[in-house]
């Protein structure tokens, strides 16, 4: 198979000292300096790479390519309580921190918005449910409120285009 430059615009593979195979793709280019923003994907196989880089590729060319938001829930909560929930009541505002703090934050805020996906989130109502050792099993309207408010913090998410 000769050897040869690829195309502008179509990445590159290569394979990694850990074995991997790595597909480094170029985002856009910053309006300040002008440097590309280059992405990588990763994969066992450079054939795994070549799909996934084909399709990334072709989001790009049509428009239709989102970058994966790196931001936490826990982070993107702060963001939503402080920005997106001013015109609710006090009381309505401290019950959303409530559960936020005590529920949410701790099960779910390692998660960034691009990784989370809707097993984890009801693997989460499932074990508040049952309960854990540290935390008793809760009502289902307590869960229904629970999940009320993490639904309403990810609807504005999916709507600014974070997930």
């Amino acid at each position: 198979m000769p050897k040869g430059k690829n195309a502008n615009g179509a990445g590159s593979i290569v394979k990694r000292s850990d074995g991997r195979w790595e597909g480094k793709y170029t985002v856009d280019y910053d309006p300040l300096t002008g440097k590309q923003q280059r992405k990588s994907v990763y994969g066992r196989t450079k054939t795994e790479v070549r799909e996934k880089l084909t399709k990334i590729l072709a989001e790009i060319d049509d428009g239709s390519y989102i970058e994966p938001c790196r931001m936490t829930l826990s982070d993107w909560l702060d963001i939503w309580l402080n920005e997106y929930t001013f015109d609710k009541k006090w009381s309505t505002m401290k019950h959303y921190r409530a559960q936020i703090n005590k529920h949410i934050r701790p099960a779910l805020g390692r998660y960034t918005l691009a990784n989370l996906r809707p097993h984890i989130i009801q693997a989460f109502c499932n074990n508040l449910f049952r309960g854990t050792v540290t935390a008793p099993a809760l009502s289902a309207k307590s869960i229904r409120n629970i999940h009320g408010v993490l639904r309403k913090a990810l609807a504005i998410a999916v709507n600014l285009g974070y997930i």
